[in-house]
């Protein structure tokens, strides 16, 4: 941005752009959007993240099963969801298929024979 020929390159670039059809500034803003609620969805389930990281880390015999990891995984990327205001319906789903009590509290009554990545449900969370 501090080039002298910054400028000439953003001219050329949009009037290639424009050219084609193509609008720069809502891929800018769907990328920007994205960007803003991943950052959000982290933030918001960085603590249950250190939680399961600390379980997994803690568990007797020293090391976690890959089932183990496998449901931490699907625990962290549900509650990631959860930010992500076009999942709502999705992770709602899900909360119905793992008959979860509370949406915010995925470890409450939590059973793992429900959470299995094979289900229906689970594809649209997966793929985020």
């Amino acid at each position: 941005r501090k080039s002298k020929e910054w400028s000439n390159m953003l001219k050329s670039l949009k009037a290639t752009a424009l050219s084609v059809g193509s609008d720069l500034d809502e891929i800018w803003m769907t990328l920007e959007k994205g960007r803003l609620e991943w950052l959000g969805a982290a933030s918001s389930a960085h603590k249950i993240k250190e939680l399961l990281k600390n379980a997994l880390n803690n568990q007797c015999g020293g090391g976690a099963m890959d089932g183990d990891v496998s449901d931490a995984k699907m625990i962290w990327m549900y509650s990631l969801s959860l930010s992500i205001p076009d999942l709502d319906k999705e992770a709602e789903a899900w909360r119905r298929a793992v008959d979860m009590k509370d949406k915010n509290r995925p470890l409450v009554c939590y059973k793992p024979e429900l959470w299995d990545c094979r289900k229906e449900e689970w594809a649209p969370l997966d793929v985020g």
